[in-house]
């Protein structure tokens, strides 16, 4: 039976009531103290298999909640049920439909700020992995409508700092409602109206990310999940609505009009590497800030180190020294070799760096033959970056460095042990297939092999001694000439000016943002002038081949090749 802690209530909880809930549900750790924001990716990266919970931040208003929906033991508790029941309960709950209740205020009303007011800096921003191109906030529930049904839609979806009233949206995924919305908009000749939602309950998170058809209001849902009304406030610029719940609502638009041509990324993605390179999606707006007073920020861990443990077995580091030796015969560069102790010795992981084009799969025929046990039966080679002890990252190579159709050799008919239930009276005296999966990054082709590194979580460390702090106007004159003298990271940046307050930080790259380009130069795409010539002019950069085509300005897909009859 699934060990799951005493299940929260399904209900619209306030974030003050979900955190106390957590915590009293062992799922939650409490930061006491105040944390700069740079130390912020390193807590998360400290707790990663809890919710941590930051009192107090300097220099910023709010406290700061992350990580608090990465299990299924948080995922159980919120929906009251064991972890084996999870996916049953969600698309139960997901059927249901429940029509919202309008109130006249919320406590997300406590603050409003309009127009000049608006200052993305208040919240607590801070580069999570090293090569991000900005500081990002991921965990925006953005509310749309569809304007040709008036369905509403909310989904998550990560966004970019670009300026202080600005973000950059990741919205390239065809198939996600938000950018159905907005392509709609673009259609009409106009921008899309947002409602961003910053944070919030487990529960409403899982129910906006449940499947429904394209025709629902995803806010009967939400009260499906409940089990009663949810309840939604107006927001003040538009006429969308959001749950009352909410601590923090930006309100804005999507310029859709201009297309989806600003630059945005690359970012730490969940699979733990940085895959998806520089993008171009469309600029965002906001309008309005409200929030509660004393509202808790909310940030989801993404990428990182942790994204996603007989007497026999003595037989283990026996086809472990096997296959070690006859590697090293056959001229790979074999750093380890592991068996890992579930596989009972039927699986081998080895760790190389590949000389040739062809190492890794003579590595496998190798590792498969070799051994006078008549094992493994699954090999699996890894690149010298995969540390093979560690089975997430076993795992995540497995998902993104191998390709079924070009990355599997499978040999028939080799020696094995009869134990193995699935050698059968057919395969006497006792033979079977065997399978090798090339988990490495090719040596050959068109690769772009930075997109395989793993993202790490960003570590400024500690404060050099002796900094003189600026204000806003001293740091836009310096971090001018900063960047002039050589293109810069955003990393490059916040390392130079460590120690300095945040948010004089970001509002001087604002000031400096409109006359900024981003190089090509992957994979940091440093920051430069656009009268420095160094820089791609947005939005009109041009197109680079390590990028899929669909994230660049004015793409026209190729015509389909005719079929014969």
């Amino acid at each position: 039976m699934d060990a799951t802690p005493k299940s929260a209530l399904r209900r619209q909880q306030s974030m003050p009531e979900f955190v106390a809930a957590m915590e009293k549900a062992g799922l939650l750790v409490r930061i006491p103290g105040e944390k700069r924001v740079d130390e912020l990716p390193m807590l998360m990266e400290q707790h990663y298999d809890k919710a941590i919970f930051v009192e107090r931040i300097q220099d910023c208003e709010f406290s700061f909640l992350a990580n608090a929906y990465s299990n299924h033991a948080q995922y159980a508790w919120a929906l009251g049920c064991s972890r084996s029941e999870i996916g049953n309960v969600t698309a139960e709950l997901a059927k249901g439909r429940i029509k919202p209740k309008i109130v006249a205020t919320a406590p997300c009303k406590e603050v409003i700020l309009k127009g000049a007011d608006v200052d993305l800096s208040r919240l607590p921003l801070f580069l999570h992995h090293d090569r991000d191109g900005h500081a990002y906030i991921n965990d925006n529930l953005v509310v749309s409508k569809d304007p040709d049904t008036g369905v509403t839609d909310w989904g998550i979806y990560r966004s970019m700092f670009r300026t202080i009233n600005e973000k950059n949206f990741d919205m390239t995924c065809a198939s996600h409602r938000g950018r159905l919305n907005a392509l709609k908009y673009q259609a009409r000749g106009q921008d899309m109206p947002i409602a961003i939602v910053l944070g919030g309950p487990t529960l409403d998170k899982i129910a906006a990310l449940a499947g429904v058809p394209p025709e629902t209001e995803d806010f009967d849902v939400l009260g499906s999940f409940y089990g009663a009304p949810a309840e939604l406030v107006k927001c003040e610029t538009s006429d969308l609505f959001v749950p009352a719940n909410a601590e923090i609502v930006l309100e804005g638009e999507v310029m859709a009009t201009e297309g989806w041509v600003y630059d945005e990324g690359p970012y730490g993605e969940f699979t733990g590497m940085y895959g998806g390179g520089m993008k171009h999606n469309p600029r965002v707006v906001i309008h309005c800030m409200t929030y509660r007073k004393g509202a808790i920020y909310q940030t989801a861990t993404i990428g990182g180190a942790h994204p996603g443990f007989t007497d026999n077995m003595l037989q283990l580091p026996a086809v472990e020294s096997d296959i070690y030796g006859a590697l090293c015969a056959g001229g790979i560069h074999v750093l380890d070799v592991r068996c890992p102790a579930p596989g009972l010795s039927n699986i081998a992981y080895a760790r190389i760096k590949p000389q040739g084009g062809g190492d890794a799969k003579q590595a496998l025929g190798i590792m498969l033959t070799c051994s006078k046990q008549g094992l493994p039966k699954i090999a699996m080679v890894f690149d010298a970056d995969v540390d093979i002890w560690n089975d997430e990252r076993i795992a995540q190579s497995m998902a993104f460095r191998y390709m079924p159709d070009r990355d599997t050799i499978i040999i028939p008919q080799c020696n094995t042990m009869s134990t193995d239930p699935k050698v059968g009276d057919p395969d006497k005296p006792f033979v079977c297939s065997k399978i090798g999966l090339d988990c490495t990054i090719p040596l050959v082709g068109d690769v772009d092999r930075s997109a395989y590194d793993w993202s790490s979580a960003c570590d400024l460390g500690q404060i050099p001694k002796g900094v003189v702090s600026m204000d806003k106007d001293a740091l836009t004159k310096d971090m001018e000439v900063f960047i002039r003298a050589a293109p810069r990271s955003w990393k490059e940046i916040l390392e130079h000016y460590h120690g300095q307050p945040y948010r004089p930080i970001y509002q001087a790259f604002s000031t400096l943002r409109p006359r900024l380009g981003r190089r090509s130069d992957a994979p940091w795409y440093r920051y430069a002038f656009l009268d420095s010539g160094l820089a791609d002019a947005t939005p009109s950069a041009p197109k680079l081949s390590n990028h899929d085509p669909r994230h660049q300005p004015h793409f026209t897909p190729p015509p389909r090749a005719a079929t014969g009859a």
